[in-house]
């Protein structure tokens, strides 16, 4: 059987890897990415001929509204799309706080909700929601991020508990530093240095964690062992004053 799988932001990291793995399993898929170069480039990097690449920005209600409109309906959904942020409290515009709001929860929530009819008619399917650490614990100058990213965990693992019993599963994936770009295209390349190397984890390794959870109806993932193992403590003062630290430009 041809299973499809729409993945967003899946012009590079997560998203790319995400594309490759599954078309090593013979997925057709529907590929979704703003940048316009960057989708080519990654078009011409997987060279798969079931992969159609689109242009939208998720950001704004009326790309959901026309995916909705005009895909077929998935057998898996990745929501992946998004973008760092960091700023003070009180930086950020209001129209910026709302775009981001709405490209990494509203607008995720938007989609699953306009797919999840048909889906339930097919009484299968698969959703995966690619969320953050940052959702677990508290994260100086990142309050926007950490409140987003704790959003839509939230609403993955109140929708998996509700599908469980319908064959839909829904799993949250919770990466901590992943080895992308993501960092420098928004200016916080000092990250990479500064950050210790055994803090990051490759986006292969995200995917593979993710996926193998997905297929085994996990709501939940924490990829790579070291933040499996500090989960417990990450929000310990200490461990907030040590990441203030670690991440604090010079």
């Amino acid at each position: 059987m041809n299973k499809r799988a729409l993945i967003t932001g899946s012009s590079t990291g997560i998203g790319f890897e995400y594309a490759k793995y599954l078309s090593k399993e013979g997925w057709s898929l529907d590929l979704i990415s703003q940048n316009k170069a960057r989708s080519l480039e990654s078009k011409n990097k997987l060279s798969y001929e079931k992969a159609q690449f689109h242009i939208f920005d998720l950001g704004k209600k009326e790309s959901i509204n026309s995916i909705l409109d005009n895909f077929e309906t998935p057998d898996l959904i990745v929501a992946n799309a998004g973008i760092a942020i960091n700023g003070n409290i009180g930086e950020i515009k209001q129209d910026e706080r709302e775009y981001f709001f709405y490209l990494m929860c509203g607008g995720v929530i938007d989609l699953i909700e306009g797919f999840i009819p048909k889906m339930l008619d097919k009484r299968n399917g698969r959703i995966v929601i690619i969320s953050s650490i940052g959702a677990k614990t508290s994260m100086p100058k990142s309050s926007l991020y950490s409140s987003i990213k704790a959003g839509i965990y939230a609403y993955g693992k109140s929708i998996s508990t509700e599908l469980k019993n319908k064959n839909i599963s829904v799993t949250v994936s919770l990466p901590g530093y992943v080895r992308t770009k993501a960092h420098e295209r928004v200016g916080l390349d000092h990250l990479i240095k500064k950050v210790p190397g055994w803090m990051w984890i490759n986006p292969e390794q995200v995917v593979l964690e993710t996926e193998v959870a997905s297929l085994k109806g996990k709501s939940e993932v924490i990829p790579g062992k070291v933040y499996k193992t500090v989960k417990p403590f990450l929000n310990l003062n200490i461990a907030v004053k040590i990441w203030k630290w670690i991440t604090k430009r010079n």
